[in-house]
């Protein structure tokens, strides 16, 4: 018994190893893949917390309150460690040890210099092991010291550029600080001081309700100095307990727990009544929401694609057990004929299979892990299973067919397209699959893109893909009988055969053509939402700048704007001036009135979006025309004419003003004459020089487009949702491509023998390989255009799940077409297939002489 298997073994040895190859291949996508995935995901959820995301507890007190609530440096790190312990678990996971902190208000130091000074008192335990003194001492103050002078340190930095020494005193109003001694960091680079700048070097500030700037820096006190600090009830101090966020640690997974605990810190914090009032301070839950929506889009863009290409690699994999069970049908049916029961036909079917398949998928899980693409995924096995499961489950099908028994379902059964007709049960199938892609379709836009990762609405392409097959399988024999006529008119005989040949094939030989039309649905889907990811992006970034360039100035002369228009590389400007907080008599409200030639800007840049038609009137945004209303308004301020507007149009947004605020725009004649207002240039060019523009420009704000589009391309996700695109539409087309070449392979031999006796009739090799062509055609070309067709009304059908705007600005990309590089990629895969097709007929080309046996 053991020879006889490894003699079927032997000579089944082509279609189990290619079985074996393609499963390890699938299991090792299967793994990696969503593994890399989300490994992305994790480095753009650190990418999105990002520097200066630390959380913080801050609270305000002063005199004897302050002191009691924290009188020493063990009470400060004792209330840093109530605050740790009432942190959630998944803000513990990804905050470090917290650093305690008290800092004075800043106070104005006394004097006159070239700019004003603000000095802040701060008492930083953390901060005295990570410096060195470099010249004088620390500074020890006598305690209970309420008079004379306070000693404090201050950066080597900050006396340099300052002008102070050891000794020398600087007066703060009522208090006299005395320089004990000067320091420098012991490593610059550490991440305590990213917050603390004013500690080692002077730092620009405004001084206090003014717009005046000022020299601003911090000097180090002991515990002794902050308690004289706390003996002034007027004084408030500002006490921060700061935990640092370990970007590295921080994973997409995190992200909604973080949100969500985030607020309940805050209500745990507030309602803290051993202390005084605190408050939590972070950056940190509004990017993180941010992100939740980024992430929530690539979720429910990527699961649409995977859920596409497992059903493509199982359909392939199905391919190929099919078409190892057609060479085991013969040897089934001899078994049946001689009395073998269904169990002994399901050892040579079944475990052939299950030799070839599941070794090979658990080498490829293996190799999928030791890849080390990213953490493991759950998904990769229950996708591994899925495979698997089809893979043996179609020989199992295949020997229940057997059950009639004899070689009749061998030899007197014809199962090709054109002959067989489909059973009841077939039919209920069929109808099963079209109506489960309708329920997918609807709950998919019912849900939109809180849909996530549902893997119902995830198996939508999938199902989509097969339903079509289904539909053009249906439809396959009738091209295929009706060509028959047609081509039996022509002289030659090529086209006859191979539609013929084509035409003869069975349900299992049919496969590539589902194969095909679910990889070329993948395919075109992602190549078609990238290019509209693209194409919203570049739309967005003309939206935002409102040219190649632009400058926003606060005031501009004419010389100014000559000087501009000089620069290199710039052809073309046009000047708008922004009035803000202009009002009517009737409203207070303030409008922003922003005066432009709208014709010459549109000639200027066609390409910024959303810019309508004014005819007679002046375009509102949504927020101007509830207040204006319907008729005419005069809008003045002072140094602005009054200007009567009425509104012709609404538009939603415009160039350098924010959205969703209230403003109106008019043309530029009509604020011509205010002089005093901010202008905005906005340029048109190749190649500008942005260092000349700036230049040309001093101390005005120069927005260049291209560094706009790069900071959203740049964006955290937006790569990775790119090379899954990229990476599924070229999965997509390999997996093609294999199915194609699979069956020109497996069926070589049989096929050799077939154009063996065509060639003893004339048929020479040139039309040989011309056949070749003409038998993989039909099966190509249906299942290609049908798929690549369903790929582009994709991003239709799914509607809001393929909702790019989180990525685009807010703009909704509505044209989804794709692009060059996707229509070439899709011609290289059809000459691809078509060479192909070729090659393999002349490595199988048979000399009839050799292939016919005398008789034939």
């Amino acid at each position: 018994m053991r020879s006889a298997g490894m003699r079927l073994v032997r000579a089944q040895w082509a279609p189990l190893t290619a079985l074996a190859v393609l499963t390890l291949v699938s299991a090792l996508l299967a793994v990696a893949v969503p593994s890399r995935t989300t490994a992305g995901y994790d480095r753009a959820a650190a990418a999105a917390a990002g520097p200066g995301a630390d959380i913080h507890v801050k609270g305000e007190a002063g005199g004897s309150a302050a002191f009691a609530a924290v009188p020493s440096d063990a009470a400060l790190n004792a209330n840093a460690l109530a605050w740790r312990d009432r942190l959630p678990r998944s803000l513990a996971e990804v905050t470090g040890e917290p650093e305690s902190s008290v800092t004075s208000p800043s106070q104005a130091v006394d004097g006159e210099f070239r700019r004003p000074r603000l000095l802040y008192l701060g008492w930083e335990p953390g901060a005295w092991r990570r410096i060195r003194v470099v010249s004088g001492g620390f500074p020890f103050n006598k305690t209970g010291q309420t008079s004379g002078d306070m000693n404090a340190m201050v950066a080597k930095r900050y006396a340099d550029q300052l002008g102070y020494k050891v000794g020398d005193r600087i007066g703060l109003g009522d208090l006299t600080v005395r320089v004990s001694g000067l320091y420098e960091p012991v490593n610059a680079a550490d991440q305590f001081w990213g917050p603390r700048a004013r500690i080692l070097h002077p730092t620009i500030e405004y001084m206090p309700q003014t717009t005046i700037e000022a020299d601003a820096g911090t000097a180090l006190i002991d515990p002794a100095a902050y308690s004289r600090l706390t003996r002034d009830p007027r004084l408030k101090l500002n006490y921060d307990w700061r935990f640092p966020l370990r970007t590295g640690v921080v994973s997409a997974e995190q992200v909604r727990a973080m949100t969500r605990d985030l607020d309940a810190f805050r209500s745990a914090v507030e309602g803290r009544a051993d202390l005084f009032p605190c408050e939590v301070s972070t950056a940190l839950d509004n990017r993180l929401k941010e992100f939740a929506g980024r992430l929530r889009t690539a979720r429910s863009v990527v699961g649409l694609a995977f859920g596409g290409l497992v059903a493509v690699a199982a359909g392939l994999l199905l391919l190929a057990a099919g078409l190892l069970g057609e060479r085991l049908r013969p040897i089934l049916g001899v078994m049946r004929a001689r009395g073998a029961s269904l169990r002994q036909l399901a050892a040579p079917a079944c475990g052939l299979t299950a030799l070839a398949a599941v070794p090979s998928a658990l080498l490829g899980y293996a190799a999928g892990r030791l890849l080390d693409a990213g953490p493991p995924q759950t998904a990769s096995l229950y996708a591994i299973g899925l495979l698997v499961a089809a893979v043996l489950g179609l020989p199992a099908a295949m020997v229940l067919r057997e059950r009639g028994g004899g070689l009749g379902s061998v030899t007197e059964r014809r199962d090709d397209l054109v002959a067989a007709r489909p059973s009841r049960r077939r039919l209920v199938l069929d109808g099963l699959l079209v109506v489960l892609a309708v329920v997918g379709v609807v709950l998919l836009r019912e849900r939109g893109a809180s849909s996530g990762t549902d893997p119902l609405v995830a198996s939508v392409p999938a199902l989509l893909g097969a339903a079509l097959g289904v539909l053009v399988l249906r439809a396959y024999p009738y091209l295929l009988r009706a060509a028959g006529p047609f081509l039996r008119r022509r002289t030659g005989a090529v086209a006859f055969i191979g539609v013929a040949r084509a035409s003869r094939q069975n349900l299992v030989g049919a496969l590539p053509l589902a194969v095909l039309l679910l990889a070329a649905t993948i395919a075109g889907f992602t190549s078609t939402v990238d290019t509209a990811l693209r194409t919203g992006q570049e739309r967005a970034s003309w939206a935002e700048t409102g040219g190649d360039a632009r400058v926003d100035a606060e005031s501009l002369d004419d010389a100014g704007l000559r000087r501009i228009r000089a620069v290199p590389g710039v052809t073309g400007a046009v000047r708008a001036r922004v009035i803000a907080r202009a009002s009517s008599a009737t409203d207070p409200a303030p409008l922003t009135v922003v005066g432009v030639d709208l014709d010459a800007y549109r000639r200027l840049a066609p390409e910024v979006p959303g810019i309508p038609d004014t005819g007679a009137g002046a375009l509102v945004s949504p927020l101007a025309a509830r207040t204006l209303g319907p008729s005419a308004v005069t809008l003045s301020r002072a140094g602005m004419d009054p200007v009567t507007v009425k509104a012709s149009a609404q538009i939603e947004r415009f160039p350098g003003l924010e959205r969703n605020s209230a403003f109106v725009i008019v043309p530029y004649r009509a604020v011509a004459g205010a002089t005093g207002f901010p202008s905005q240039v906005f340029l048109t060019g190749h190649d500008i020089d942005a260092k000349a523009l700036r230049a040309a420009a001093p101390g005005d704000d120069v927005v260049m487009r291209r560094q706009v589009l790069r900071n959203m391309t740049g964006l955290p996700l937006v790569s990775v949702v790119h090379d899954t695109f990229r990476d599924s539409a070229i999965a997509g087309g390999v997996y093609g491509l294999l199915a194609v070449l699979l069956v020109l392979v497996v069926g070589a031999r049989a096929r050799g023998r077939m154009i063996a006796h065509l060639r003893a009739l004339g048929l020479s090799r040139r039309q040989s390989r011309r056949l070749a062509l003409v038998e993989l055609a039909p099966v190509l070309l249906c299942a290609v255009g049908a798929g690549w067709v369903l790929g582009l009304l994709l991003p239709e059908i799914t509607g809001p799940v393929v909702d790019l705007r989180p990525y685009t600005g807010g703009f909704a990309v509505t044209a989804h077409v794709p692009g060059l590089p996707a229509l070439l990629g899709l011609l290289a895969a059809l000459l691809l297939a078509a060479a192909a097709a070729v090659a393999v007929d002349r490595a199988f080309d048979t000399d009839p002489g050799n292939a016919l046996r005398t008789g034939e």
